[in-house]
């Protein structure tokens, strides 16, 4: 079965009136977090974060009522690059030995169009808090097939969103020289599955996959 609302159906038309947020689950499985920046007018390096999860209590009444949180391993990051990624941990950037978490939680979901809109919410890194706003998109609302095993026709709503944080907002204010190899701005890309688990078994796949 698949089913092909636009995003404000997803959200503001399957739930009875008064209903409160429902509790979706981050298919670890099929999660993206990812990152890059400006080096030194180059090519931009990229990378990502190898651990995270997050909370998801959305309302499809009023989206504005719901309340979405990541929370990043800081010491997961990962640009493919063993040396340049024990620096970034360091007290330069992550300071991943007294920061381990990166949280972001969100204050405000303003819908532009029937399958997207903007996620605001505060963003904390190294203990400083800073407002972030992403642009999000959905891609699908479906769901899964009956003869995929351990899938047990959950619905599954995928996410895409997109955004910039200022690593100056968040004391992050090392510059090894002029044009230094790492730029002011870094640019986030994320890209996800939720699903509805209530009732699925203790084996699903999408609900358990890394947990």
């Amino acid at each position: 079965m698949f089913r092909t609302l636009p995003l404000a159906a997803f959200l503001l038309g399957t739930m009875p009136a008064g209903a409160a947020p429902t509790e979706w689950t981050l298919d670890l499985g099929h999660a993206h977090i990812g990152w890059e920046i400006n080096h030194m007018g180059l090519s931009r390096t990229v990378g990502r974060f190898n651990s995270y999860d997050g909370t998801f209590l959305i309302d499809e009444e009023n989206p504005a009522n719901s309340q979405i949180t990541f929370t990043i391993d800081a010491a997961s990051i990962d640009s493919n690059h063993e040396a340049r990624d024990a620096h970034l941990r360091h007290a330069d950037y992550l300071d991943a030995d007294n920061n381990a978490q990166i949280t972001f939680i969100s204050t405000d979901i303003l819908m532009l169009t029937p399958s997207g809109g903007k996620l605001t919410g505060d963003l904390t890194m190294r203990g400083q808090t800073a407002p972030v706003t992403l642009d999000f998109t959905m891609v699908r609302d479906r769901v899964y097939p009956d003869f995929i095993p351990n899938y047990d026709e959950v619905r599954v709503v995928g996410f895409e969103a997109t955004g910039e944080i200022l690593r100056l907002d968040h004391g992050m204010d090392f510059i090894a020289f002029l044009d230094s190899p790492t730029g002011l701005s870094v640019d986030v890309d994320l890209h996800f599955d939720l699903v509805q688990c209530e009732g699925a078994t203790e084996d699903n796949t999408p609900c358990t996959w890394g947990r």
